[in-house]
C-alpha cells in the first residue's frame, strides 16, 4: 500500500478526540483497521478522512451510532452501485470489441 500511514496516537491529535473514542468506533462500525506486526493500529489517509466525517456526524450532525452506521452503509451500496454500473459498461464495451474481432 502507497500513501502515508499514521498510529492512533496522531489520528487522535488530528482529529482532537480521545484514542479510546477511535477504538469504541473502531468496535461498533465495524472498521477494519489495519495493525502493524506488534498489534499497533496504522491508519491510512482515507481512513483518517472517513474519521473526520464520523466526527462531523457525530459532533457537528447530533447522529448516534446507529445513524452514523446506517449512513456509511448507505455510502457503500452507493459506492457498489457505481462499481456495477461501471463494470456493465466495461462488458458492453468488451462484447463490442469483441463482435468486431470476429
Amino acid at each position: 500500500m502507497k500513501g502515508k500511514f499514521y498510529y492512533i496516537r496522531d489520528v487522535s491529535k488530528i482529529l482532537d478526540i480521545p484514542s479510546h473514542i477511535l477504538r469504541y468506533w473502531e468496535k461498533e462500525l465495524n472498521l477494519k483497521i489495519l495493525r502493524d506486526q506488534k498489534g499497533n493500529r496504522i491508519y491510512t489517509e482515507r481512513e483518517v478522512e472517513k474519521l473526520k466525517n464520523i466526527k462531523f456526524l457525530i459532533y457537528n450532525e447530533g447522529f448516534k451510532i446507529k445513524g452514523v452506521k446506517r449512513k456509511l452503509r448507505g455510502k457503500e451500496l452507493e459506492k457498489e452501485k457505481e462499481y456495477v454500473k461501471l463494470l456493465k459498461k466495461v462488458l458492453k464495451k468488451i462484447k463490442e470489441i469483441k463482435k468486431c474481432l470476429q
